[in-house]
């Protein structure tokens, strides 16, 4: 390799396109394929998603017909992160393809579990915004200018989900530039987030008309006589247990959070019901 075309090679993947002071205009767009999973105590879900970046470098304009296709590490790209990721997996190979007027378009499909800061306040009647967040590192929103770009993709969502216990709503994309210090420097970005509202089945068969028959079950001690008081007693301690074990076993689904939520609520207040039976 020569010199020149080294130096070439270097400028064309290290220097963005368009540096005549204007921002690069990059159109994105995020689509949700499915979500597998919201996990509450770990504060975090499981989502496939389809992401696809374009962009015009006019140094890759060609003559050639048809589009071409590349390396990405051969040419300039924003080399995007997601910043609320854990764990992810990428399935498309780390290509793009050149369109004769330097046109760059890159495609990724991104499966794994994302960070989520959730308020459990109102479980288990509660709803929750999920985003996720996507940033080109090194670059301000002065240099890059993310345009959400949702054409002939309808609501931005797959329409079956496969997590049983949540109903997915729409799919909104818009620009929003990254501090990772509030009030520090800003970095180019771009965010995708939905709504997501729990089923509230599970817990009416599993939690609130079960705890209410333990509750119902510890006021038999007003039908037995005053004389007999080892049933009476024996009736009483089974039911505080019972909830004892129904309170720890529905807390594995929440994180140690330092507040009370609506099911907290519910259980001591039937802890409190049976209590003053026993009393």
């Amino acid at each position: 390799m020569t010199a020149s075309t080294a130096t070439g090679s270097q400028e064309l993947t290290g220097t963005r396109p368009g540096v005549d002071g204007q921002p690069l205009t990059i159109s994105g767009t995020l689509f949700l394929l499915d979500v597998s999973k919201i996990d509450g105590a770990d504060q975090s879900f499981t989502a496939d998603v389809f992401m696809m970046l374009r962009w015009k470098d006019e140094r890759l304009a060609s003559e050639a017909e048809g589009m071409r296709r590349l390396s990405a590490g051969s040419i300039w790209n924003p080399r995007v992160q997601i910043i609320n990721q854990r764990r992810i997996w990428k399935t498309f190979p780390e290509s793009v393809d050149i369109a004769p007027d330097g046109t760059v378009v890159y495609r990724q499909r991104y499966y794994g579990q994302f960070a989520s800061a959730l308020d459990l306040r109102d479980f288990p009647l509660d709803r929750h915004r999920f985003a996720l967040q996507l940033v080109v590192p090194g670059y301000g929103p002065e240099e890059i200018d993310f345009v959400p770009f949702t054409e002939d993709f309808g609501i931005g969502r797959s329409p079956n989900m496969t997590v049983p216990d949540w109903s997915i709503g729409e799919f909104e994309l818009h620009n929003a530039p990254y501090a990772v210090i509030p009030g520090g420097r800003e970095i180019a970005g771009l965010e995708g987030a939905f709504e997501a509202r729990r089923h509230l089945g599970f817990y009416i068969g599993k939690a609130f008309v079960s705890v209410a028959i333990i509750v119902f079950m510890s006021w038999v001690v007003f039908w037995l006589g005053p004389q007999h008081v080892g049933p009476r007693l024996s009736v009483s301690v089974t039911s505080m247990q019972t909830l004892v074990a129904y309170r720890f076993l529905l807390g594995q689904s929440l994180p140690p959070v330092s507040y009370l939520t609506r099911l907290d609520y519910f259980l001591l207040g039937a802890t409190i019901l049976v209590f003053v039976a026993l009393i």
